[in-house]
């Protein structure tokens, strides 16, 4: 391969497919007129955003972040970025960028669906195009061996050409550069975050470095293979879900003990080497999901990953654990599960994100219902429609003023959510009603934490 024949840093056209949380900040980032960091040349690149939604793309050409990210200035004054539902848009693209959802199914099995059909259409797209050398690095979180054992032998199967041959002529390259996204964190943008790279060869990993390098400010972290950036990513999550666990174990244990896990977790993180952690609900589309994808690649090589299970395990009951508590605590007021009316705040998987996906409050109401207890929900972030159309629940215009509740639950600490305070939830409540506390910001004896 003749490194003179890979695609210029500076003027590349580069297609993104998936505009979610992922996709969407990087086709900007990578759009934006500034000088290369590298180069310290003037970026020209042209970005063709695209997505399988047409609504969504018809939504971002309108100006529209349903994700509340970006603003209309924001999305309507970079030229150089096109947004798209055409596939036919992308025949001619120097680098593809994969950024599409690998949830899981209902058995917590790898869903890599979105990732196979991106595979088939750049296969058709690289088919098409009188480009050569064309670079597709895939960001989707995977399992180790995902990119090169499952999605490259598509590509070569749609495409008719080679991967990572000698002969440009008929060849293609891939990378992985896994995402970082935080969704809802406005402190950790996507040029902030170090970015690890990765490449089919020496030279392809250069080329990769240097273009995630050319715009992330944070710098990047180049590794020798594929597998080992997708083992990084997928290890990020999994310890994170491992420690959460750890505390969510710990406050089970601790509520038998009669022992406050809250002031625990702070005496604790007195020491300067304690991590400190907080029990709660784990779900959303990262920390809820990555282990699964481990596990289930452990299985396939005939090894019992007995930790990671365990952890999710843990994390998959706590929204069961927490209903239990709460029918536990309407029997101390003589309470019928039938007219216990419970206000819920906050829906999403997270605080101040509007995702609703994999969210465990969700399967803490499906409970709920099934024991007709009298569900109201207030969340104003997340899309009402999207809402009643996946889950069938209705979200409250604002927060009620006059209804009484045995429960409330103050599930997310929103910034939006930030004037409530203790004293304003036992304003919602009735003479006998219980607060439940799942932030932990809130200092009342009084509240119940999980």
């Amino acid at each position: 391969m003749n490194k003179s024949k890979l695609p210029n840093l500076d003027t590349c056209k580069v297609a993104i497919l998936g505009l979610g949380y992922v996709g969407l900040p990087l086709a900007i980032s990578i759009a934006k007129k500034k000088n290369c960091l590298i180069t310290k040349n003037k970026l020209k690149r042209k970005v063709i955003a695209y997505d399988i939604n047409r609504k969504r793309v018809t939504d971002l050409n309108r100006g529209f972040d349903k994700n509340n990210i970006f603003s209309k200035k924001i999305l309507n004054n970079i030229k150089s970025l096109k947004f798209t539902s055409d596939i036919d848009a992308l025949i001619n693209i120097d680098v593809f960028i994969v950024t599409v959802p690998t949830p899981i199914n209902e058995n917590n099995e790898p869903d890599l669906s979105f990732i196979k059909d991106a595979s088939k259409n750049i296969g058709k797209c690289i088919k098409s195009s009188k480009k050569k050398n064309q670079i597709i690095i895939y960001e989707s979180t995977v399992f180790p061996g995902a990119t090169e054992e499952i999605c490259i032998p598509l590509i070569e199967k749609v495409s008719f050409k080679k991967y990572n041959s000698k002969n440009y002529h008929n060849s293609f390259y891939c990378g992985y550069s896994p995402e970082r996204i935080n969704p809802g964190d406005l402190n950790h943008k996507i040029e902030s975050i170090v970015k690890v790279t990765s490449g089919c060869n020496k030279k392809i990993t250069t080329w990769i470095d240097k273009f995630y390098g050319s715009f992330i400010t944070a710098g990047t972290f180049k590794v020798n293979s594929i597998k080992i950036a997708e083992a990084a990513k997928i290890i990020e999550n999994t310890q994170r879900d491992i420690n959460i666990a750890l505390v969510n174990e710990l406050a089970i244990l601790f509520r038998k003990m009669n022992i406050n896990t809250k002031e625990v977790l702070n005496a604790a993180s007195t020491k300067w080497n304690f991590q400190k952690y907080r029990p709660g609900l784990v779900g959303g589309h990262c920390i809820g999901v990555d282990p699964y994808y481990l596990t289930y690649k452990a299985k396939e090589i005939g090894y019992d990953a007995k930790l990671i299970s365990a952890g999710r395990n843990i994390n998959d009951y706590m929204h069961k654990y927490l209903f239990e508590q709460i029918l536990l605590n309407a029997q101390t007021i003589n309470c019928k599960t039938e007219n216990i009316s419970v206000l819920i705040l906050g829906l999403s998987y997270k605080e101040n994100c509007p995702d609703i996906r994999n969210s465990k409050l969700i399967s803490l109401i499906h409970c709920m219902n099934k024991k007709n207890m009298k569900v109201s929900i207030f969340d104003p972030i997340v899309d009402k429609n999207e809402v009643r159309n996946k889950t069938g629940l209705n979200i409250l215009n604002s927060l009620p003023e006059k209804d009484k509740f045995s429960i409330i639950i103050f599930a997310l600490d929103h910034k939006v959510f930030r004037k409530i305070n203790a004293k304003k939830l036992n304003e919602l409540k009735n003479d006998k009603g219980i607060i439940f506390d799942l932030t932990n910001r809130l200092n009342n004896s009084e509240i119940l934490n999980i």
